[in-house]
């Protein structure tokens, strides 16, 4: 027994140090941790062949020390923070597949899991490696060993390694060593050893030649195709057609954040006379000082706070991020600001990344926005400008028109025009377009009344639909044929119509607020969150978020789900308002009712357990005396001296119980031809003794006739 558990302890340690080290920076300490509670859940079983009774206690106690020894804190295992647990177990397993490995991540629900699942294998392997069996053997080594090799393998094919040849060499040594190790004589163990020397050597000789340099099966191009596969990637461009993102309800982010707020990816600060694009080419300031000019000091104070971002199924050459962020860490990658808000990591982002920023996300007030005035600080004209496409009887002409202030004659830059802007704009197809914009100046006295102009009239006869008539594939004909859509229409059109008017303006693409899960204290996003509004610029504010998307749309309707407040078209009332954030996360009852009926099914469970095997390792009681004892339970007396044959003559009105009695008296006398009562005749006898004495007297027989299999 003690060569097995040498065998035990050193191919659980090596698959333990290999599994710890799925995390940077790796954690041997908890493999010697997981490797003690192994070891100790392997004694306590052994010590448990003399009463095999208490070797069931063995399993939930181990199970909850593997847990310890894996980093969870014994608190979070009381029956109050079961929900908690359960969520962020959840969240772990969920984000593993395509996590890249070692993880150096900031998901803490990540960094639980992993160390969780190698101390949860070890204790596994301890229970099938030395769990008592009949005749006091122990265990089952054939699947202990599958456990125990799973848990070097994982990490073999997760981590890049050296010296693999000589990893492979000394697992196969241990995996003789558990197998075969007690078997051997003291006198055959250097002749063993010498025999396993020799094989790694000439493997060592013969691997060379095995290891081609294109592999049989490429098992890691296979796993990143197959992760790939259940990503979804989004094209933020707008075209207007019908809607192509995916709908499937797949989970893409979890971001905690104290406030409620729209995860913007991409901006699309072009309007090419057609459509809203990605503008390759900014000027001005650097991005990040353009992003926060003019906003005082103490307003950027009091709208930054912290965001953690843990992506699941979603692949993106940016970062969805909320609002305008200062700095953004990721381990093991520098983050830049590839545009003016918009962030990359160099490479695209995919399931397992996580990363953190402290974000601005300004959170003004109706009168703050009313009173903001019309000081717009110079690197922000560039977003009062679009392109306008005209035609003439010397082909198509491309103009580039921009507004310098609220209200102002529009101007026209570039390509050798003379043509006043006005012309231009009333001669090409957006000149309905700048008609309207003029309408809805003339009844706005300031900005703000010119966005809530703009957004109460596309509340006004305007209806969501993902696949629209053809004529919504432009933006005039939205506004004034269709008058149907999707975010694209609304927001593209909101965006033109701000521009014509002289206020900054830009559509955002990303996602949704989503729908804040109470537990995990995090904002679930899906792909039906995947969404386009607009931001406007106000002086001493900066971005401010608007959403003219009708609340019917799908990413809508979940941020409405539970806002604390739901107004229309105006985010200001869906969470960037002061105050506003997510609702106050409630810490939920404990469910003390399931709790209770789940421990009450437990113990029954290791009741009848434990009677179980009571019931397969104690000598059965003698036939003769289990029918006395039945016979006293149900009242019935039994003189002494009594013989088979008279208890047979008296149950003559009982035909099964004189079945049973003629059955016991035939394998008394007759053993060999006669197999004794049937599981049938030994039912009827139970039934007929406790015919008509009361559900007392039926339990007490129950209890001293209990079926049998056989």
């Amino acid at each position: 027994m003690s060569a097995r558990a040498v065998g035990f302890a050193a191919l659980c340690a090596f698959g333990l140090l290999h599994w710890m080290a799925m995390v940077e920076p790796a954690e041997p300490g908890r493999a010697l941790a997981g490797l003690a509670v192994a070891l100790g859940v392997a004694g306590a079983l052994v010590a448990a062949r003399r009463r095999p009774g208490l070797a069931p206690a063995v399993v939930p106690a181990g199970l909850v020390l593997a847990l310890i020894a894996g980093g969870l804190d014994a608190e979070q295992l009381w029956p109050g923070r079961w929900g908690e647990l359960g969520t962020a177990l959840g969240g772990g397993v969920g984000g593993l597949p395509g996590a890249l490995i070692p993880y150096r991540g900031l998901d803490p629900d990540l960094r639980l899991v992993i160390p969780l699942g190698g101390t949860l294998l070890a204790v596994v392997a301890a229970l099938l490696a030395f769990w008592p069996r009949r005749a006091r053997r122990l265990g089952f080594r054939g699947p202990a060993l599958a456990v125990l090799v799973g848990l070097y393998a994982v990490p073999a094919v997760a981590l890049v390694g050296d010296a693999e040849y000589l990893r492979g060499a000394l697992l196969a040594v241990l995996v003789l060593a558990f197998l075969r190790l007690e078997r051997l004589r003291l006198a055959e163990l250097s002749s063993a050893g010498g025999f396993a020397a020799v094989a790694v050597v000439l493997g060592l000789v013969a691997a060379p030649a095995l290891d081609p340099v294109r592999p049989w099966f490429d098992y890691e191009a296979f796993a990143q195709e197959a992760v790939g596969a259940r990503s979804t990637r989004f094209s933020w461009d707008h075209d207007y057609g019908g809607l192509a993102w995916s709908r499937d309800g797949r989970e893409v982010l979890r971001i905690s954040s104290r406030q409620r707020a729209y995860w913007k990816a991409d901006n699309l600060d072009l309007f090419d006379g057609a459509r809203w694009v990605r503008n390759p080419v900014q000027a001005g300031l650097p991005p990040a000082a353009r992003e926060r000019a003019g906003v005082p000091l103490e307003r950027r104070r009091a709208w930054t706070f912290p965001i953690r971002v843990t992506v699941r199924n979603l692949r993106s050459e940016t970062l969805p991020i909320a609002g305008v962020a200062e700095a953004v860490t990721l381990p093991g990658r520098e983050p830049s600001l590839v545009r003016p808000g918009v962030w990359s990591a160099g490479r695209a982002i995919h399931r397992g990344d996580a990363y953190r920023a402290d974000v601005y996300v300004p959170q003004p007030s109706r009168r703050v926005l009313a009173t903001a005035g019309t000081a717009y600080v110079l690197d922000v004209l560039e977003d009062t400008a679009f392109d306008v496409i005209t035609s003439s009887a010397d082909g198509r002409r491309e103009s580039e028109v921009y507004v310098r202030a609220f209200k102002d004659t529009p101007r026209t830059v570039g390509y050798g025009s003379i043509r006043p802007a006005a012309e231009v704009l009333q001669a090409s197809d957006l000149g309905p377009v700048y008609a309207l914009s003029r309408r809805l100046l003339r009844r706005s006295a300031n900005p703000y009344e010119y966005v809530r102009a703009i957004q109460r009239r596309l509340e006004t006869g305007y209806r969501y639909d993902e696949t629209p008539a053809p004529a919504a594939r432009t933006l005039p004909g939205f506004l004034f044929d269709a008058r149907a859509g999707y975010c694209q229409q609304f927001s593209g059109a909101m965006a033109l119509l701000l521009r014509m008017g002289g206020v900054p303006a830009r559509v955002a693409t990303g996602f949704a607020p989503g729908s804040y899960n109470r537990r995990a204290k995090q904002y679930v996003v899906r792909d039906l969150d995947a969404h386009s509004w607009v931001e406007a610029w106000f002086p001493g504010v900066g971005w401010v978020v608007f959403d003219p998307t009708p609340a019917a749309a799908p990413p809508r309707s979940q941020a409405f789900a539970d806002a604390p407040t739901a107004g229309r078209g105006d985010v200001l009332d869906l969470g960037t308002t002061r105050g506003a954030g997510p609702p106050a996360p409630q810490e939920d009852p404990p469910p003390w009712g399931a709790i209770a009926l789940i421990a009450a099914g437990l113990l029954a469970a290791a009741g009848l357990a434990r009677r179980a095997w009571i019931a397969r390792t104690r000598p059965r009681a003698a036939p003769v005396s289990e029918l006395e004892r039945a016979l006293r339970c149900a009242g019935e007396t039994v003189a002494p001296g009594t013989t088979l044959a008279a208890l047979e003559a008296r149950f003559a009105a009982s035909p099964r119980a004189a079945q049973y009695v003629q059955a016991l008296r035939a394998e008394r006398y007759a053993p060999a031809a006669a197999g004794g009562p049937t599981a049938a005749q030994r039912r009827g006898l139970r039934r007929d003794l406790a015919r008509g004495r009361g559900m007392l007297a039926r339990a007490r027989t129950w209890r001293a006739l209990r079926p049998r299999l056989h």
